[in-house]
């Protein structure tokens, strides 16, 4: 059940995500304002909004123009509801989350389960956004770096004796994850990998464990060169092609995060 739950309103934040992804690209309010078609602008409806329903219902177009409504929305939709459940699933079980115990929304371990959420959501949007426009929107990294870096600094404060392996050390990773991106983007000229894919690990720094860091770049580069390779095979992409790069960063850090305990055995 509180898996359930949990995919659920992962599913209606989803929704809220693909309008932040929307909005930062045409530089709109991303909180205030109804949303509307991209293709008549036509002003949607509440039955026009309910997450992956409506989308079932209308069939992939719009109501009104009938025009085809891109598959982002409904995959940022499960997607956003994937990572609710497995946040929750790593942080709670079903006796310590309940309506009964309710009052554990005060605990740190809700606070963290929230910061979790935000930063994989940012994660997501960052993902989506480079992936359509091959770009790296600085609205979403550098709260997302605040954060975190807030985040760990308050859990040193709450957990004094663990100081360097809560607030040190993932600084020190991110300060390290910076500098490797950068001398490739500095080197290549930026051709290799854009400013953004830096600043974006520096993020991942921050967030995963330090020695998890290293896995989840090793990923990254892995599943980007075999995409790369099977596009090229299809004649889809050439040596001379820009490929987005945030998907895969995001992709091995996600793997990581999720399968965090399996790379506690390889390191351990």
């Amino acid at each position: 059940m509180m898996l359930l739950s949990s995919f659920l309103f992962g599913l209606i934040f989803g929704s809220f995500l693909n309008v932040v992804i929307h909005r930062l690209k045409t530089r709109q309010n991303v909180i205030f304002g109804g949303s509307s078609c991209p293709k008549c602008q036509t002003k949607l409806k509440w039955h026009d909004l309910v997450p992956l329903l409506s989308f079932i219902y209308l069939r992939g177009r719009c109501r009104y123009c009938r025009k085809k409504i891109s598959r982002q929305y409904p995959i940022v939709e499960i997607l956003s509801g994937l990572i609710w459940a497995g946040v929750f699933y790593q942080n709670f079980n079903n006796s310590q989350f309940s309506i009964l115990n309710f009052q554990s929304i005060f605990n740190f371990q809700f606070l963290n389960a929230g910061y979790e959420i935000f930063i994989l959501s940012v994660f997501l949007i960052v993902a989506v956004y480079d992936f359509k426009w091959k770009i790296i929107p600085d609205k979403a990294v550098y709260p997302a770096i605040a954060v975190s870096f807030f985040y760990n600094a308050f859990s040193a404060f709450k957990f004094q004796n663990e100081t360097m392996e809560i607030f040190i050390y993932p600084l020190l990773a991110a300060v390290i994850a910076f500098l490797f991106f950068f001398l490739i983007y500095y080197f290549s000229k930026g051709n290799a990998m854009g400013f953004g894919d830096v600043k974006l690990a520096f993020l991942i720094g921050l967030f995963l464990p330090p020695f998890s860091v290293f896995f989840a770049f090793t990923l990254a580069f892995i599943i980007g060169a075999v995409f790369g390779i099977i596009l090229m095979l299809f004649g889809k992409k050439t040596l001379k092609s820009q490929i987005a790069f945030a998907p895969f960063l995001v992709l091995g850090a996600v793997i990581v995060f999720f399968f965090q305990n399996f790379i506690d055995l390889l390191i351990f």
